[in-house]
Parts: C-alpha cells; structure tokens; sequence
C-alpha cells in the first residue's frame, strides 16, 4: 500500500464518540507512521456533535445561507480535531491541528451547505509535514472566495478526505468506519450479509448508504482515486476502485 511520503486517513464520527476513543485512534496513526508515513487525518465531530450544532443554529435563527450557521455546525470537528492533536502530543507524536481557512481550502457552489471542493494549499500541507508526524484537519468544512465559512454536504468529512488525497497525488484514501468493510447488504438486518474485498464505484454507490458520502465516491471516481473502507485497527478492509468485476466477497 505504499504510495509514497503522506497517507490521508479519515475518522468518522461513528469511530469518534468521545476522546475515550483516542487510544485507539492513536494506535492507528502510530502504525502507519512506524512505517515511514507522515499521516494527514481528517477528523469527523463526535458522534452527535453535528445535530446538537444544528439544533442550537436553529435555536439562533440562523439559516441556511448565513455563514454563521456554517461556522456553527462545522464546529465539531474543529473540537475533535484540536483535541485530537492535543492527545498525540501528550504521547510525544509531533502533532498539530490546522484548520481549513489556513489551509485555503476552497470550496464552491451557490449552497452554503453543501459546496464542492475546489482548492486546498498543497504546499502549506507538506511543509506541515515536514514539521510534524501528523496533520490533524477537520472535516465537513472549507471557505468560499471571500473566505467565508461553507460546508461540503452531510458526511462531508469523506470528501474532504478523498480531495485532500487526490490534490497529493495519492492513489488511495482510508477512511475509518465502525464496520470493517462494505458489506453486500445491511449486516445489521441480514445474518447472512458477506464483507466485499473489492468493489467498483457504481456498485459501492448502490451498498454504500449512509456509510459512504455519495459526493465522495463520486469524486473519487472522477479523479481514479480508491477509497479503502476499514475499521480501526483493520488491515484490509472493502477497497472501492476501478475494478473490472462488480464485486469480490472477501475470504
């Protein structure tokens, strides 16, 4: 899986119900950057976070198209994030947490809410690297031309991810899950449901649900990106890709 210095890794809300899961988190990133990686992790809110922040937007009054709102309920992953890198720290992993406006990651669209990503500073990325073992960046949120806050859709996190990979140069992204692979069909109601080793983007469209952003499969797709759905700690996982077959059932 080398695919040269970064690796892009991104934990979902599911796998981030608190800083109780850091260890965890922790033991991830260590891994990869035991062997030679300098990881750049995109971070979801805590579980519950989002619809709390939209609650209290609500209870603001603020609509959809104020840049207050989008600044209000992207805030939860700025938490995660800066908690996160805190977290590494104290283990002695040299950690920082950058947000996206200091990263100029763009973002267009006429909806505040769900804009698509356009830019991000690359050379601000890697010279971070060259500082510290791990990136933290949360997810769900960019700026738009004037450098207002937007955000990139419901479980915008997963394209943030797959775009910062890409606009690398990366052939692959991880994201962190709490199933340790795409199943083909809902293991929760069918005992009988088999994990996909290898699946095309199409196919991980029509299983993905509310487990994948659609946005984001669909913008790996366009730019040939592969997406690998795992679990924390999970080695292999469903990898989403251009695959001749429609699907593998892991062994």
């Amino acid at each position: 899986m080398n695919q040269g210095k970064w690796i892009v890794l991104k934990f979902g809300g599911s796998v981030l119900h608190g800083p109780e899961d850091f260890q965890d988190v922790q033991s991830d990133i260590s891994r990869f950057i035991a062997e030679g990686y300098k990881v750049i992790s995109v971070v979801s809110a805590y579980t519950g976070k989002t619809e709390a922040l939209i609650k209290q937007a609500k209870e603001l009054d603020l609509g959809f198209d104020d840049a207050r709102y989008a600044e209000l309920v992207g805030s939860g992953e700025f938490i995660s994030a800066k908690d996160l890198a805190n977290h590494l720290n104290s283990y002695d992993i040299a950690s920082i947490s950058i947000s996206p406006k200091e990263l100029d990651f763009l973002a267009t669209g006429q909806d505040r809410t769900s804009a698509t990503p356009a830019s991000i500073n690359t050379d601000r990325l890697r010279d971070l690297t060259k500082q510290y073992d791990a990136v933290i960046v949360p997810g769900f949120s960019a700026i738009n031309a004037v450098g207002d806050s937007v955000l990139l859709g419901r479980g915008g996190s997963d394209i943030s991810a797959v775009f910062i990979a890409h606009s690398l140069g990366l052939s692959s992204v991880r994201l962190l899950k709490d199933v340790d692979a795409l199943y083909d069909k809902d293991p929760n109601k069918f005992e009988d449901a088999n994990p996909i080793h290898e699946v095309d983007y199409q196919t991980a469209l029509d299983l993905g649900g509310e487990l994948i952003q659609p946005e984001a499969i669909n913008y790996a797709a366009s730019k040939g990106v592969k997406i690998i759905i795992a679990s924390v700690g999970e080695a292999r996982g469903t990898q989403i890709g251009n695959f001749s077959t429609k699907s593998k059932t892991a062994a």
